[in-house]
């Protein structure tokens, strides 16, 4: 006779041991590179979350602290590129998440510079330090995906007037975060993103400057990042656009950060917005009265 015998709880202090020993790595690296770069070059996002990095790692701290974001600035040919990473607590024994933006970039090089970026990185030998490697194949490959403006076509405006429902596993990284919102604000999109998990993002304008900014945002090292819902203006387009302007929208539900948001604030946000009816077609579940 056989028993089976239930599967054993992971180890909670070897979890946070390897946690620890990771975080360690980090702030290595990150000295490092400190040392290198000026803080002009090199910017920590949030200082406030370094010190708790290290406050965990000496032991001052019980709780697990916020990802590091970190943002290098490098001039290559005299074009200014802005290198954006997420450190997770696995790495570095996982991918870093990396981000290249450069404006001046047409979306297809814009993308394909951030793809083999991201292979060069998957290439890295795991359980290693890997950002100065990454910041390297940047200096010396970064000039070969500028696009000469002598060359680049300027594609007519197309001002059908569009609305997409983006939907993501999580969005928790602050330079992605900035990005969504900056380059939003920059194309004169409207709309909002809720961070957390699951990250909802709605933008909309003309066909052409949400095709573009979609494609700049998708271009980014997602877990899984998709457009749900496409809406398309059927009429002249007069009362089509529901936001004035873009902006980020935290429904804390929580003290926890950026985690799980309020599902019943986002409802009464879209439907004080005449969005109210997209929240069964995004999360495929009736509204009911009261709180969610």
């Amino acid at each position: 006779m056989f028993v089976v015998r239930p599967a054993e709880p992971p180890n909670l202090k070897e979890m946070e041991d390897k946690i620890r020993k990771n975080l360690e790595v980090q702030l290595s690296e990150v000295e490092t590179l400190q040392s290198m770069y000026n803080p002009g070059e090199l910017r920590v996002e949030d200082l406030n979350v370094l010190a708790d990095v290290h406050a965990f790692v000496e032991g001052r701290a019980p709780e697990l602290p916020a990802y590091l974001d970190l943002t290098v600035n490098l001039l290559v040919d005299q074009h200014k590129f802005e290198l954006c990473i997420n450190l997770s607590h696995e790495y570095p024994d996982v991918e870093p998440d990396l981000f290249v933006r450069n404006h001046k970039l047409n979306k297809q090089q814009h993308a394909a510079l951030n793809k083999d970026l991201g292979d060069y990185v998957a290439g890295v030998s795991r359980g290693e330090p890997c950002i100065f490697s990454a910041i390297s194949w940047l200096q010396d490959n970064a000039q070969n995906y500028v696009v000469s403006e002598e060359v680049e076509e300027r594609i007519e405006k197309d001002e059908a007037l569009v609305r997409y429902w983006i939907y993501s596993h999580h969005i928790y990284s602050k330079s992605k975060r900035r990005e969504i919102v900056d380059l939003a604000q920059k194309m004169n999109i409207t709309g909002f993103c809720m961070p957390g998990k699951p990250g909802i993002i709605c933008v909309e304008g003309t066909t052409s400057d949400c095709n573009e900014w979609w494609q700049t945002i998708k271009a980014m090292n997602w877990k899984r990042i998709f457009c749900k819902i496409s809406e398309q203006c059927q009429d002249s387009g007069d009362g089509f656009l529901k936001f004035r302007t873009f902006e980020e929208r935290v429904f804390q539900n929580s003290s926890i950060k950026c985690t799980h948001m309020n599902m019943g604030e986002l409802y009464k946000f879209l439907d004080e917005h005449d969005c109210g009816y997209i929240f069964k077609d995004i999360f495929g579940v009736e509204v009911k009265p009261g709180p969610l």
